[in-house]
């Protein structure tokens, strides 16, 4: 039986929203540093650094986000803001 694998996705609150398939952000080319890289076992540290080369921004830029690895492999990453009143 021929499964689809559903590719994991990242959603990122930065500069706008924005849904970033996961094996776009985990590019070879772009972070060979981070080998073969899983969705529920890559790192936050990881994820920082994946970001800020995609983005193109320093890697600080992420520091005062929230990264919340979801059990179905999908990946938030959002400011580290107070929800609600």
């Amino acid at each position: 039986m021929n499964r689809k694998e559903v590719m994991s996705q990242i959603h990122v609150i930065y500069n706008g929203n924005n849904d970033i398939e996961f094996t776009d952000v985990f590019r070879q080319d772009r972070t060979p540093e981070i080998q073969n890289p899983q969705p529920n076992t890559v790192t936050h540290e990881q994820i920082k650094r994946a970001l800020s080369i995609y983005f193109d921004v320093n890697q600080n830029e992420f520091d005062d986000h929230y990264i919340e690895i979801n059990p179905n492999g999908n990946i938030t990453v959002r400011p580290n803001a107070k929800w609600g009143g």
